[in-house]
């Protein structure tokens, strides 16, 4: 390969790289958005749940507990 042709490949993988950079930023947008949307409806069903049954966040706190020494979080 000459000056030339070495000089138009570095040029086109630096246009890929910035592709392949925007790509992620808008992957990480996306999956904050849903992660997002994730925990505006788990607090809908959270209030929910507490306007049907007052009892509930007793249930939850102690079936969370016993959950976190059962199951490894990592796992999933």
């Amino acid at each position: 390969m000459n000056e030339v042709e070495v000089a138009e490949r570095f040029r086109l993988v630096q246009h890929e790289m910035t592709l392949t950079g925007e790509a992620l930023e808008t992957l990480k947008r996306d999956h904050r958005a849903a992660i997002d949307a994730l925990r505006l409806d788990l607090e809908v069903l959270r209030r929910c749940l507490l306007q049907l049954h007052p009892e509930f966040v007793t249930h939850f706190e102690a079936t969370r507990a016993q959950l976190v020494r059962e199951i490894d979080p990592e796992a999933f």
